[in-house]
């Protein structure tokens, strides 16, 4: 009765105080485990089909990869367990049988041959790692094992011992172990490789059977007893000799290595949430980032006589802006060539690959694709005088807005952005994700010259950019995540209407368009429907091709980094031919026509020289789409008459610059003059004027043949139509003033 009593009371004393004792376990501050379970991990990065592009290392270059607990093969928690603590699943975090059997193994042999630190306490250590190993240090070791138990379950334990476990050699836990040691994932090591890799941690330079025959000979060994303890009573698979032969024929990882100016992009955006997870996985396709890869490599192979030493690719899915594929040089480790600079962010002159954006600003502007825009020799001086030519130093007189963009004609961009104003340009190019035209006044600074692609932008911008027109004028952020469709469209912003964007994709994919500046090049002749647009800077240090369907979209650069010319023509059908091929090998043989204009729209026939409506003396005729609100305003063609063609009178001077089989129209217009503008600021350099020494002004309309030019009071020429006046460009503010009979018209215009 009095043992019963004792007991009693010894229980009520007791049970208080082991439930305290594991409250203060479970709840007092651990500060140190709060920052364990904060480690960064190597991330994992897949691309969309799950296959590896890289295993990031951490900053000081140790491989630390994470695996869920359902992750690590049942046989490899076995192994560990077998070899580190059998008694895992029963003690408390201490194992005072495994440290009675420790003490009396130590004593008998007068030093230490057996440990009792269980796994608990190892994970312990790594928590808090002490500078000696003493009697007080394993105490500690001890204490925070038991708090551990008491906060995290067994498998919680088991799976952070496995995660973290040291190998050495800059690697730690059994993923990458598993890779750095046998080459495999750890789902795919054999029995004896499980076994080998359980012994190294007891100590990586004695045990690591790729460092020399005779730490193989340990590992086999200890391996093999290790097997042979933990199969103890079974009939075993595997003899000590297949223990030999994996250590033999162990081989170290190769770290795929793949996308790395993507990786590191990635890596770079600020709260991206990039690379803090275990595994990413990309929206990037290693099929089309090889073929990318390939093809760009082997360009600039092909063409490094004509100075060209370097390029990029970025393929993206033109619907929901995710990136495919993403080359930012042509070989990463080509230290002579730049090779770890990323073509596809640094920010180049594009050339002509600018235009659509200006072309579709116009349509929302008012203008139309019948539209007659002036391809003569002009000087725009508002803030320097720019003399634009073609590529071809050919003029082309009046042209269709259609022919002017497919065919990439100069004078006219210009004439564009100096109607539309430079400030309203940068604003819409800004809402396409321009940036690098802000940073140091890049877009302003190029002037008029924006409107041929003299300001620098990257070629991510521009694939960003000119998948809108695709997508019917709606703008999305390039991501190299996945992204639902459905999802992305909805979150697309709008830049341009529905009916620009597919009128800009009808022109873009129009070959006939394209003939007067391209002829009928292959380059652009795609099984599907596609749509181009080719660039090149205008000192010729680089050259970019734009191409796009429905599904993709396609920007390339090719030239080098120094910034030296490239030799040779214009080249632009270079990077055009890769941006092709690479459409083709994504796409393949699916169909994927842009969407038709809407019925706001209605296809006529019209003079495809003065874009009116087709007249009975008009020689030819095509199809042109105009807006129905317009079409009952639009009027026949009067340019052809009495059996030949009449232009305009502001096309005088372009009309005699050679014999034409035309004339000029003698119908009265206004007096008018149409070169310079008024208030034009011109900055006098004999290299910007093309080795001129004079200065035209030129005039249109008047009611006489003849006009005469005053200039700053003084008469300074006579002309018969056309009327043009060449005068010495002299420093100061002039005033033109032109008489034509009764009429006569003042400019302003300033020399500096």
């Amino acid at each position: 009765m009095r043992f019963s009593i004792k007991k009693s009371r010894c229980i009520k004393v007791i049970l208080p105080c082991a439930v305290a004792l594991f409250l203060v376990l479970r709840f007092s501050p651990y500060s140190a485990l709060s920052e364990f379970l904060k480690r960064p991990v190597s991330s994992r990065i897949h691309d969309c089909n799950g296959r590896l592009v890289q295993i990031l290392a951490l900053k000081d270059g140790m491989q630390r990869e994470s695996l869920d607990f359902e992750q690590i093969p049942d046989e490899v928690k076995k192994a560990f367990l077998s070899a580190e603590d059998s008694h895992f699943y029963i003690h408390p975090g201490v194992d005072l049988l495994s440290i009675f059997r420790a003490v009396r193994q130590n004593t008998s042999e007068g030093r230490i041959v057996s440990g009792a630190s269980t796994i608990t306490m190892q994970l312990a250590r790594l928590i808090s790692p002490k500078a000696k190993r003493n009697l007080s240090a394993k105490i500690a070791e001890a204490v925070n094992a038991v708090r551990l138990e008491a906060r995290l379950s067994k498998k919680e334990i088991l799976n952070l011992y496995l995660n973290n476990l040291p190998f050495g050699f800059n690697t730690e836990g059994v993923a990458s172990a598993a890779r750095v040691f046998f080459g495999k994932s750890i789902s795919s090591l054999s029995l004896p490789e499980i076994y080998c890799l359980a012994v190294i941690p007891r100590r990586p330079s004695l045990y690591n059977p790729r460092l020399s025959s005779k730490n193989r000979e340990n590992c086999v060994k200890a391996a093999f007893s290790l097997y042979q303890s933990a199969y103890s009573g079974k009939k075993l698979s595997y003899s000590i000799e297949d223990f030999d032969s994996v250590c033999r024929n162990a081989e170290n990882f190769s770290n795929p290595f793949y996308a790395p100016h993507l990786v590191r992009w990635l890596s770079g955006q600020k709260d991206s949430g990039f690379f803090t997870k275990t595994d990413v996985t990309l929206s990037l396709s290693l099929d089309l980032q090889f073929r990318a890869q390939d093809l760009l490599s082997n360009f600039v192979e092909k063409y490094s006589g004509n100075r060209i030493d370097n390029g990029a690719v970025i393929l993206i899915n033109t619907q929901t802006a995710e990136v495919l594929a993403w080359a930012g040089s042509a070989d990463f480790f080509d230290e002579k060539s730049s090779g770890q600079v990323d073509g596809v962010l640094a920010a180049e002159q594009p050339g002509s690959s600018m235009k659509p954006f200006l072309y579709a600003l116009a349509l929302e502007k008012g203008w139309q694709l019948n539209s007659i825009l002036p391809d003569i020799p002009t000087d725009f001086g508002y803030e320097e005088l720019y003399l634009p030519q073609n590529f071809n130093n050919r003029w082309n007189g009046p042209v269709r807005f259609r022919v002017a963009l497919a065919s990439s004609l100069n004078v006219p961009a210009v004439y564009l952005l100096n109607s539309i104003g430079l400030k309203t340009y940068l604003e819409k190019l800004e809402e396409l994700g321009f940036d690098s035209l802000k940073k140091d006044s890049n877009g302003e600074n190029a002037g008029l010259g924006l409107a041929l692609g003299n300001g620098k932008v990257s070629i991510l911008e521009l694939a960003q950019a000119f998948s809108v027109f695709p997508r019917d004028g709606l703008f999305l952020p390039v991501t190299a995540v996945k992204v639902d469709s459905g999802t992305a469209k909805k979150s697309g912003r709008r830049i341009f209407s529905e009916d620009t964007a597919r009128l800009i994709c009808n022109t873009l994919s129009d070959k006939d368009a394209r003939a007067l500046g391209f002829g009928y090049a292959q380059t652009f002749v795609t099984p599907f429907d596609s749509m181009f647009k080719t660039g090149t800077a205008n000192q010729y240090q680089n050259i970019t091709a734009l191409a796009a369907t429905p599904l993709y979209t396609v920007a390339v650069w090719m030239g080098n980094f120094s910034g030296a010319t490239v030799v040779g023509k214009t080249g632009s059908s270079i990077p055009a031919a890769i941006a092709r091929q690479l459409l083709i090998d994504a796409q393949g043989k699916r169909q994927a026509p842009f969407e038709k204009v809407s019925s706001l729209y209605k296809r006529v026939k019209i003079c495809p020289t003065s874009g009116m409506l087709a007249g009975e003396e008009c020689p030819s005729t095509v199809f042109e789409y105009i807006p129905l609100s317009l079409l009952e305003k639009e009027k026949s063609c009067s340019w052809h008459k009495n059996g030949g063609v009449e232009y305009p009178s502001e096309y005088a001077a372009w009309y005699n610059l050679k014999g034409r089989a035309a004339s000029l129209s003698d119908e009265y217009s206004p007096l008018e003059i149409t070169s310079p503008r008024d208030g034009s600021v011109f900055f006098y350099n004999a290299g910007l004027v093309l080795g001129r020494q004079k200065l035209s002004v030129e005039a249109s309309g008047g009611s006489e043949n003849s006009a005469r030019l005053i200039l700053d009071g003084k008469e300074a020429g006579f002309s018969d139509r056309p009327f043009v006046f060449y005068v010495d460009v002299e420093k100061g503010v002039h005033k033109a003033t032109v008489i034509c009979g009764q009429e006569s018209q003042e400019i302003l215009y300033e020399v500096k």
